[in-house]
Protein backbone atom coordinates (compact mmCIF):
# COMPACT_ATOMS: atom_id res chain seq x y z
CA UNK A 1 0.00 0.00 0.00
CA UNK A 2 2.79 2.52 0.63
CA UNK A 3 4.28 1.50 -2.22
CA UNK A 4 1.66 2.40 -4.49
CA UNK A 5 1.05 5.98 -2.79
CA UNK A 6 4.33 6.54 -3.03
CA UNK A 7 4.09 5.99 -7.16
CA UNK A 8 0.87 8.01 -7.50
CA UNK A 9 2.40 10.53 -5.84
CA UNK A 10 5.81 10.57 -7.95
CA UNK A 11 3.01 10.49 -11.10
CA UNK A 12 0.67 13.44 -9.38
CA UNK A 13 -1.99 11.36 -10.32
CA UNK A 14 -2.19 11.88 -6.07
CA UNK A 15 -2.30 15.39 -5.95
CA UNK A 16 -5.07 15.42 -8.88
CA UNK A 17 -7.23 13.11 -6.76
CA UNK A 18 -6.91 15.50 -3.96
CA UNK A 19 -7.61 18.43 -5.67
CA UNK A 20 -10.83 16.91 -7.24
CA UNK A 21 -12.05 15.57 -3.95
CA UNK A 22 -11.80 19.18 -2.46
CA UNK A 23 -13.42 20.51 -5.45
CA UNK A 24 -16.75 18.41 -4.77
CA UNK A 25 -16.74 19.07 -1.35
CA UNK A 26 -16.45 22.40 -1.75
CA UNK A 27 -19.56 22.73 -3.80
CA UNK A 28 -21.73 19.50 -2.90
CA UNK A 29 -23.41 18.71 -6.00
CA UNK A 30 -26.11 16.50 -5.79
CA UNK A 31 -24.78 13.16 -7.78
CA UNK A 32 -20.87 13.41 -7.28
CA UNK A 33 -20.33 10.26 -9.10
CA UNK A 34 -22.03 11.34 -11.76
CA UNK A 35 -20.05 14.47 -12.48
CA UNK A 36 -16.73 13.53 -11.11
CA UNK A 37 -15.71 13.40 -14.47
CA UNK A 38 -16.49 16.53 -15.06
CA UNK A 39 -14.82 18.33 -11.68
CA UNK A 40 -11.60 16.25 -12.70
CA UNK A 41 -12.10 17.82 -16.22
CA UNK A 42 -12.09 21.39 -14.50
CA UNK A 43 -9.08 20.61 -12.33
CA UNK A 44 -7.12 19.57 -15.08
CA UNK A 45 -7.66 22.41 -16.80
CA UNK A 46 -4.99 25.48 -16.97
CA UNK A 47 -5.83 28.60 -14.82
CA UNK A 48 -5.24 31.47 -17.11
CA UNK A 49 -2.11 33.69 -16.58
CA UNK A 50 -1.33 37.05 -17.76
CA UNK A 51 1.80 37.07 -19.37
CA UNK A 52 4.04 40.02 -20.67
CA UNK A 53 2.32 39.92 -23.96
CA UNK A 54 -1.39 40.16 -22.38
CA UNK A 55 -0.14 43.03 -20.00
CA UNK A 56 1.15 44.77 -23.40
CA UNK A 57 -2.03 44.17 -24.85
CA UNK A 58 -3.79 45.49 -22.39
CA UNK A 59 -1.75 48.15 -21.41
CA UNK A 60 -2.36 49.36 -24.71
CA UNK A 61 -5.92 49.06 -25.03
CA UNK A 62 -6.37 51.27 -21.85
CA UNK A 63 -4.49 53.90 -23.47
CA UNK A 64 -6.63 53.95 -26.38
CA UNK A 65 -9.89 53.98 -24.56
CA UNK A 66 -8.63 57.09 -22.79
CA UNK A 67 -7.82 58.67 -26.43
CA UNK A 68 -11.44 57.75 -27.41
CA UNK A 69 -13.29 59.25 -24.43
CA UNK A 70 -11.48 62.90 -25.22
CA UNK A 71 -13.46 62.13 -28.36
CA UNK A 72 -16.67 62.08 -26.55
CA UNK A 73 -16.22 65.32 -24.24
CA UNK A 74 -18.56 67.84 -25.06
CA UNK A 75 -16.88 70.63 -27.89
CA UNK A 76 -15.68 73.87 -26.43
CA UNK A 77 -17.74 76.67 -27.31
CA UNK A 78 -16.42 80.48 -28.17
CA UNK A 79 -17.28 83.15 -25.87
CA UNK A 80 -19.83 84.96 -27.67
CA UNK A 81 -19.54 88.83 -27.30
CA UNK A 82 -22.29 90.61 -25.76
CA UNK A 83 -23.25 92.53 -29.04
CA UNK A 84 -23.25 89.37 -31.21
CA UNK A 85 -25.98 87.55 -31.49
CA UNK A 86 -25.63 83.92 -31.73
CA UNK A 87 -25.97 81.82 -35.33
CA UNK A 88 -29.44 80.75 -35.84
CA UNK A 89 -30.00 77.79 -37.72
CA UNK A 90 -30.81 77.43 -41.18
CA UNK A 91 -34.13 77.28 -41.47
CA UNK A 92 -35.18 75.06 -44.07
CA UNK A 93 -36.99 76.53 -47.66
CA UNK A 94 -40.92 77.60 -47.11
CA UNK A 95 -41.97 75.49 -50.08
CA UNK A 96 -40.75 72.37 -49.08
CA UNK A 97 -42.61 69.36 -50.63
CA UNK A 98 -44.26 67.02 -48.31
CA UNK A 99 -41.77 64.03 -48.02
CA UNK A 100 -43.87 60.89 -46.39
CA UNK A 101 -42.22 59.60 -42.98
CA UNK A 102 -39.99 56.59 -43.68
CA UNK A 103 -39.80 55.36 -40.21
CA UNK A 104 -42.70 55.41 -39.93
CA UNK A 105 -43.60 53.88 -43.20
CA UNK A 106 -41.15 51.12 -42.63
CA UNK A 107 -43.27 49.80 -39.35
CA UNK A 108 -45.99 49.49 -41.94
CA UNK A 109 -44.62 47.33 -44.42
CA UNK A 110 -42.05 45.60 -41.84
CA UNK A 111 -45.72 43.81 -40.82
CA UNK A 112 -45.67 42.50 -44.42
CA UNK A 113 -42.01 41.35 -44.11
CA UNK A 114 -40.20 43.98 -45.83
CA UNK A 115 -37.44 45.54 -44.18
CA UNK A 116 -34.43 46.88 -44.91
CA UNK A 117 -33.53 47.55 -41.17
CA UNK A 118 -34.05 50.53 -38.83
CA UNK A 119 -30.61 52.10 -39.17
CA UNK A 120 -30.55 51.83 -42.81
CA UNK A 121 -34.18 53.42 -43.10
CA UNK A 122 -33.36 56.10 -40.93
CA UNK A 123 -30.08 57.21 -43.09
CA UNK A 124 -32.47 56.95 -46.14
CA UNK A 125 -34.83 59.33 -44.74
CA UNK A 126 -32.47 61.62 -43.56
CA UNK A 127 -30.46 61.27 -47.17
CA UNK A 128 -33.80 62.36 -49.00
CA UNK A 129 -34.34 65.88 -46.71
CA UNK A 130 -30.90 66.79 -47.34
CA UNK A 131 -31.63 66.29 -50.97
CA UNK A 132 -34.40 68.32 -51.01
CA UNK A 133 -32.99 71.63 -49.21
CA UNK A 134 -29.73 71.05 -51.60
CA UNK A 135 -32.42 71.18 -54.57
CA UNK A 136 -34.70 73.82 -53.59
CA UNK A 137 -31.48 76.23 -52.98
CA UNK A 138 -30.17 75.56 -56.72
CA UNK A 139 -34.05 76.86 -57.61
CA UNK A 140 -35.27 73.11 -58.24
CA UNK A 141 -38.22 72.74 -56.58
CA UNK A 142 -40.45 69.64 -56.27
CA UNK A 143 -43.91 69.34 -55.38
CA UNK A 144 -44.00 65.61 -54.47
CA UNK A 145 -41.04 63.28 -53.17
CA UNK A 146 -41.63 59.62 -52.90
CA UNK A 147 -38.94 56.36 -51.89
CA UNK A 148 -39.74 54.31 -54.64
CA UNK A 149 -37.31 51.30 -53.26
CA UNK A 150 -34.04 49.45 -53.36
CA UNK A 151 -32.61 48.09 -56.72
CA UNK A 152 -30.12 45.19 -55.48
CA UNK A 153 -27.30 44.93 -57.92
CA UNK A 154 -24.02 43.12 -57.96
CA UNK A 155 -21.24 45.60 -56.53
CA UNK A 156 -23.61 48.04 -55.68
CA UNK A 157 -26.99 48.88 -55.26
CA UNK A 158 -29.37 51.17 -56.19
CA UNK A 159 -31.76 53.72 -54.11
CA UNK A 160 -33.96 55.09 -55.71
CA UNK A 161 -36.74 58.43 -55.19
CA UNK A 162 -39.29 59.65 -57.37
CA UNK A 163 -40.01 63.52 -57.73
CA UNK A 164 -42.67 65.58 -59.49
CA UNK A 165 -43.16 69.04 -61.09
CA UNK A 166 -46.10 71.43 -61.50
CA UNK A 167 -44.34 72.86 -64.08
CA UNK A 168 -41.25 71.23 -66.02
CA UNK A 169 -38.60 73.53 -67.52
CA UNK A 170 -38.29 73.24 -71.78
CA UNK A 171 -36.14 71.03 -72.58
CA UNK A 172 -32.97 72.79 -74.56
CA UNK A 173 -32.85 73.50 -78.23
CA UNK A 174 -29.87 70.92 -78.61
CA UNK A 175 -31.95 68.20 -76.89
CA UNK A 176 -33.69 65.37 -78.69
CA UNK A 177 -37.36 65.67 -79.11
CA UNK A 178 -39.09 63.24 -76.82
CA UNK A 179 -42.37 61.20 -77.71
CA UNK A 180 -43.13 62.14 -74.16
CA UNK A 181 -41.98 65.16 -72.80
CA UNK A 182 -41.47 65.16 -68.64
CA UNK A 183 -44.47 65.88 -67.37
CA UNK A 184 -46.37 63.64 -69.08
CA UNK A 185 -46.57 59.57 -70.41
CA UNK A 186 -44.11 57.24 -68.62
CA UNK A 187 -41.71 60.58 -68.25
CA UNK A 188 -44.56 62.24 -65.86
CA UNK A 189 -42.00 62.01 -62.52
CA UNK A 190 -38.22 62.31 -62.43
CA UNK A 191 -36.33 60.01 -61.05
CA UNK A 192 -33.13 59.77 -59.00
CA UNK A 193 -30.35 57.55 -57.91
CA UNK A 194 -27.62 56.67 -55.17
CA UNK A 195 -25.36 53.93 -54.41
CA UNK A 196 -25.41 55.27 -50.67
CA UNK A 197 -27.77 55.97 -47.73
CA UNK A 198 -26.92 58.73 -45.42
CA UNK A 199 -25.97 62.51 -45.55
CA UNK A 200 -22.82 61.77 -47.52
CA UNK A 201 -24.98 60.25 -50.61
CA UNK A 202 -24.36 62.03 -54.08
CA UNK A 203 -27.97 61.52 -56.04
CA UNK A 204 -27.77 61.32 -60.22
CA UNK A 205 -30.54 61.94 -61.98
CA UNK A 206 -31.65 59.52 -64.63
CA UNK A 207 -32.63 60.26 -68.15
CA UNK A 208 -35.81 60.14 -69.57
CA UNK A 209 -37.10 56.89 -70.74
CA UNK A 210 -38.45 56.76 -74.55
CA UNK A 211 -40.14 53.65 -76.32
CA UNK A 212 -36.99 52.47 -77.56
CA UNK A 213 -35.83 51.80 -74.65
CA UNK A 214 -38.80 50.22 -73.09
CA UNK A 215 -39.30 47.43 -76.33
CA UNK A 216 -35.55 46.16 -75.93
CA UNK A 217 -35.43 46.58 -71.77
CA UNK A 218 -38.53 44.11 -71.96
CA UNK A 219 -36.24 41.16 -73.47
CA UNK A 220 -32.78 42.23 -71.77
CA UNK A 221 -32.34 39.95 -68.74
CA UNK A 222 -29.17 41.14 -66.80
CA UNK A 223 -28.31 42.20 -63.30
CA UNK A 224 -27.50 45.76 -62.48
CA UNK A 225 -23.65 46.42 -61.66
CA UNK A 226 -24.40 49.74 -59.56
CA UNK A 227 -22.83 51.81 -62.41
CA UNK A 228 -24.64 54.25 -63.73
CA UNK A 229 -21.97 54.53 -66.68
CA UNK A 230 -21.39 50.70 -67.30
CA UNK A 231 -22.57 48.93 -70.59
CA UNK A 232 -25.04 46.92 -70.54
CA UNK A 233 -23.95 43.48 -72.26
CA UNK A 234 -26.15 40.54 -73.57
CA UNK A 235 -28.71 39.64 -76.12
CA UNK A 236 -30.31 41.50 -77.43
CA UNK A 237 -28.00 44.46 -77.44
CA UNK A 238 -28.86 47.55 -75.54
CA UNK A 239 -27.19 50.40 -76.74
CA UNK A 240 -27.79 52.67 -73.95
CA UNK A 241 -26.01 52.63 -70.70
CA UNK A 242 -27.06 51.36 -67.37
CA UNK A 243 -28.34 54.29 -66.21
CA UNK A 244 -31.12 54.33 -69.23
CA UNK A 245 -31.78 50.29 -68.52
CA UNK A 246 -32.52 51.58 -64.91
CA UNK A 247 -34.71 54.17 -65.80
CA UNK A 248 -36.80 51.87 -68.50
CA UNK A 249 -37.02 49.18 -65.52
CA UNK A 250 -38.59 51.53 -63.19
CA UNK A 251 -40.76 52.66 -66.18
CA UNK A 252 -42.17 48.87 -66.39
CA UNK A 253 -42.53 48.88 -62.28
CA UNK A 254 -43.85 51.64 -61.46
CA UNK A 255 -46.79 51.81 -63.95
CA UNK A 256 -47.49 48.13 -63.65
CA UNK A 257 -47.37 47.78 -59.66
CA UNK A 258 -48.25 51.05 -58.34
CA UNK A 259 -51.95 50.31 -56.64
CA UNK A 260 -54.32 51.51 -54.30
CA UNK A 261 -57.67 50.52 -52.57
CA UNK A 262 -60.12 51.58 -54.70
CA UNK A 263 -61.58 55.24 -53.61
CA UNK A 264 -58.02 56.58 -52.69
CA UNK A 265 -58.09 58.65 -55.90
CA UNK A 266 -61.21 59.72 -58.45
CA UNK A 267 -61.12 61.00 -61.99
CA UNK A 268 -61.36 65.06 -62.39
CA UNK A 269 -64.16 65.17 -64.64
CA UNK A 270 -63.46 68.94 -65.78
CA UNK A 271 -60.05 68.12 -67.36
CA UNK A 272 -59.90 67.73 -71.17
CA UNK A 273 -59.23 63.81 -70.69
CA UNK A 274 -61.04 63.00 -67.36
CA UNK A 275 -60.14 58.98 -68.45
CA UNK A 276 -56.59 59.68 -67.80
CA UNK A 277 -56.71 62.59 -65.62
CA UNK A 278 -57.00 61.82 -62.13
CA UNK A 279 -56.88 63.44 -58.03
CA UNK A 280 -56.82 62.82 -54.34
CA UNK A 281 -60.20 62.09 -52.99
CA UNK A 282 -60.76 63.71 -49.88
CA UNK A 283 -64.12 61.87 -48.66
CA UNK A 284 -62.46 58.37 -48.82
CA UNK A 285 -62.64 56.32 -45.35
CA UNK A 286 -60.84 53.09 -45.09
CA UNK A 287 -63.49 49.78 -44.93
CA UNK A 288 -63.89 48.96 -41.27
CA UNK A 289 -63.56 45.79 -41.96
CA UNK A 290 -59.94 44.85 -43.27
CA UNK A 291 -61.08 41.64 -45.26
CA UNK A 292 -62.81 43.37 -48.04
CA UNK A 293 -59.45 44.32 -49.58
CA UNK A 294 -58.62 40.72 -49.88
CA UNK A 295 -60.58 41.02 -52.95
CA UNK A 296 -58.77 42.17 -56.06
CA UNK A 297 -62.10 44.44 -57.17
CA UNK A 298 -61.35 46.94 -54.03
CA UNK A 299 -57.58 47.62 -55.88
CA UNK A 300 -57.16 49.87 -58.66
CA UNK A 301 -54.21 51.33 -60.82
CA UNK A 302 -53.37 54.63 -60.32
CA UNK A 303 -50.87 55.28 -62.92
CA UNK A 304 -51.27 55.32 -66.98
CA UNK A 305 -51.26 51.79 -68.51
CA UNK A 306 -47.93 52.11 -71.12
CA UNK A 307 -49.28 50.17 -74.53
CA UNK A 308 -46.41 47.82 -75.21
CA UNK A 309 -47.02 48.00 -79.10
CA UNK A 310 -46.03 51.47 -79.37
CA UNK A 311 -44.29 51.86 -75.38
CA UNK A 312 -46.63 55.20 -74.61
CA UNK A 313 -49.43 55.84 -72.20
CA UNK A 314 -50.82 58.30 -74.95
CA UNK A 315 -51.18 57.82 -78.59
CA UNK A 316 -49.16 60.27 -81.19
CA UNK A 317 -51.33 62.94 -82.18
CA UNK A 318 -52.59 61.89 -86.38
CA UNK A 319 -51.06 64.36 -89.11
CA UNK A 320 -54.78 65.00 -90.39
CA UNK A 321 -57.32 66.43 -88.22
CA UNK A 322 -59.71 63.91 -86.87
CA UNK A 323 -63.13 63.99 -84.63
CA UNK A 324 -62.68 64.10 -81.20
CA UNK A 325 -64.26 60.85 -80.81
CA UNK A 326 -62.29 59.48 -83.40
CA UNK A 327 -58.65 60.21 -81.99
CA UNK A 328 -56.47 57.15 -80.88
CA UNK A 329 -56.88 56.62 -77.17
CA UNK A 330 -55.27 54.25 -74.26
CA UNK A 331 -57.28 51.19 -74.18
CA UNK A 332 -56.89 50.72 -70.70
CA UNK A 333 -58.71 53.91 -68.04
CA UNK A 334 -56.65 54.93 -64.95
CA UNK A 335 -58.40 53.32 -62.04
CA UNK A 336 -59.03 50.32 -63.84
CA UNK A 337 -59.61 47.85 -60.98
CA UNK A 338 -56.96 44.42 -60.98
CA UNK A 339 -59.28 42.07 -61.68
CA UNK A 340 -60.09 43.73 -65.06
CA UNK A 341 -56.84 45.26 -65.98
CA UNK A 342 -54.42 43.32 -67.75
CA UNK A 343 -51.29 44.48 -66.14
CA UNK A 344 -52.22 42.81 -63.01
CA UNK A 345 -55.23 40.22 -64.01
CA UNK A 346 -53.97 37.19 -61.52
CA UNK A 347 -50.95 38.90 -60.72
CA UNK A 348 -51.38 39.77 -57.53
CA UNK A 349 -50.75 37.86 -53.90
CA UNK A 350 -53.42 39.44 -51.36
CA UNK A 351 -53.17 38.52 -47.55
CA UNK A 352 -54.00 39.83 -44.15
CA UNK A 353 -50.48 40.72 -42.08
CA UNK A 354 -52.00 40.52 -38.51
CA UNK A 355 -53.72 37.04 -37.90
CA UNK A 356 -53.75 37.02 -34.05
CA UNK A 357 -56.59 38.10 -31.48
CA UNK A 358 -60.50 37.37 -32.40
CA UNK A 359 -61.54 38.91 -35.79
CA UNK A 360 -58.18 40.10 -36.35
CA UNK A 361 -60.01 41.73 -39.24
CA UNK A 362 -61.75 44.59 -37.58
CA UNK A 363 -58.63 45.86 -35.76
CA UNK A 364 -57.84 49.49 -36.08
CA UNK A 365 -54.28 48.54 -37.04
CA UNK A 366 -55.29 46.03 -38.97
CA UNK A 367 -52.54 45.26 -42.25
CA UNK A 368 -53.31 44.34 -45.37
CA UNK A 369 -50.25 43.35 -48.00
CA UNK A 370 -50.71 43.08 -51.43
CA UNK A 371 -47.80 41.43 -53.38
CA UNK A 372 -47.29 41.34 -56.78
CA UNK A 373 -46.25 37.79 -58.29
CA UNK A 374 -45.12 39.12 -62.00
CA UNK A 375 -42.68 41.63 -60.43
CA UNK A 376 -40.90 39.66 -57.57
CA UNK A 377 -40.21 42.35 -55.10
CA UNK A 378 -43.13 45.12 -55.47
CA UNK A 379 -45.68 45.59 -52.32
CA UNK A 380 -48.48 47.76 -51.61
CA UNK A 381 -49.11 47.73 -47.97
CA UNK A 382 -51.92 49.37 -46.07
CA UNK A 383 -52.68 50.65 -42.49
CA UNK A 384 -55.73 52.57 -42.28
CA UNK A 385 -54.90 55.92 -44.71
CA UNK A 386 -51.81 55.01 -44.73
CA UNK A 387 -50.72 53.44 -48.21
CA UNK A 388 -47.14 52.61 -49.41
CA UNK A 389 -45.84 51.20 -52.29
CA UNK A 390 -42.45 49.67 -52.39
CA UNK A 391 -39.71 47.87 -54.28
CA UNK A 392 -36.70 45.92 -53.21
CA UNK A 393 -35.62 43.32 -55.72
CA UNK A 394 -33.24 42.75 -58.44
CA UNK A 395 -34.65 44.72 -61.07
CA UNK A 396 -36.62 41.55 -63.46
CA UNK A 397 -39.94 40.34 -64.00
CA UNK A 398 -40.79 36.54 -63.11
CA UNK A 399 -40.24 34.73 -65.89
CA UNK A 400 -42.48 31.97 -67.03
CA UNK A 401 -40.65 29.99 -69.45
CA UNK A 402 -37.07 28.47 -69.10
CA UNK A 403 -35.42 30.08 -72.19
CA UNK A 404 -36.97 33.58 -72.46
CA UNK A 405 -34.12 34.87 -74.71
CA UNK A 406 -35.35 35.13 -78.37
CA UNK A 407 -33.23 33.05 -80.97
CA UNK A 408 -30.47 34.83 -82.80
CA UNK A 409 -31.23 35.42 -86.53
CA UNK A 410 -29.84 32.95 -88.59
CA UNK A 411 -26.89 33.62 -90.09
CA UNK A 412 -26.17 34.02 -93.61
CA UNK A 413 -24.93 31.40 -96.34
CA UNK A 414 -21.68 30.58 -97.26
CA UNK A 415 -19.77 32.34 -99.77
CA UNK A 416 -19.92 30.14 -102.99
CA UNK A 417 -16.97 30.10 -104.94
CA UNK A 418 -16.95 30.02 -108.83
CA UNK A 419 -15.39 27.06 -111.11
CA UNK A 420 -11.83 27.21 -111.65
CA UNK A 421 -10.71 28.35 -115.33
CA UNK A 422 -8.17 26.50 -116.83
CA UNK A 423 -4.91 28.05 -117.33
CA UNK A 424 -4.59 29.59 -121.15
CA UNK A 425 -0.71 29.72 -121.11
CA UNK A 426 -0.37 26.21 -120.02
CA UNK A 427 0.17 23.28 -122.47
CA UNK A 428 -2.09 20.48 -122.67
CA UNK A 429 -1.17 17.37 -121.82
CA UNK A 430 -0.56 14.86 -124.77
CA UNK A 431 -3.33 12.18 -125.48
CA UNK A 432 -0.67 9.20 -126.58
CA UNK A 433 2.68 8.50 -127.10
CA UNK A 434 2.22 8.75 -131.21
CA UNK A 435 0.73 12.48 -130.65
CA UNK A 436 3.84 13.14 -128.39
CA UNK A 437 5.96 12.78 -131.14
CA UNK A 438 3.54 14.14 -133.96
CA UNK A 439 4.15 17.28 -130.96
CA UNK A 440 5.48 20.44 -133.50
CA UNK A 441 7.57 21.73 -130.66
CA UNK A 442 9.47 18.29 -131.18
CA UNK A 443 9.99 18.58 -134.96
CA UNK A 444 11.72 22.09 -134.67
CA UNK A 445 14.03 20.28 -131.65
CA UNK A 446 14.69 17.70 -134.99
CA UNK A 447 15.25 20.14 -137.54
CA UNK A 448 17.85 21.53 -135.20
Amino acid sequence: MEALQKQLKESGTWDHLAATLLHIVREQPKNPVALFELYSQSVKTPKTKFTAVDEKERLGAIEALSKASELLKPPLQLPVEEDEDPPEPEAAPEDMPHIPDLVYNAGVFGAAGVCLGEEEIYRVSLSINSFVIEEAKKENHFSSVRFVGKILGINADYYVIECGKEEWPEPEEDAPKLPEPMGSGANKYQYWASNLAGAESAWTSLPPVTPKQLAVAKNVRRLFTGDLTADVRGYPYFPWKEAGFLRAQLAAITHGTVISPVGVWEREEDAEDPAQTIKLSEAYTPPLCASKLLNPKMWCHHRQYIMPELGLCAPPEPEEEVDEEKKPKNPIEMLSTCDVDPRSKGQWRISLCNTFGVRPEYDEHAIVCAHSLKWPGAYCVVKGKTIVNIYIGNGQPKRVALAPIPIPPQPCGEFVLPPEQEDPLKTPEPESKEDEKKHPEDEDVEED
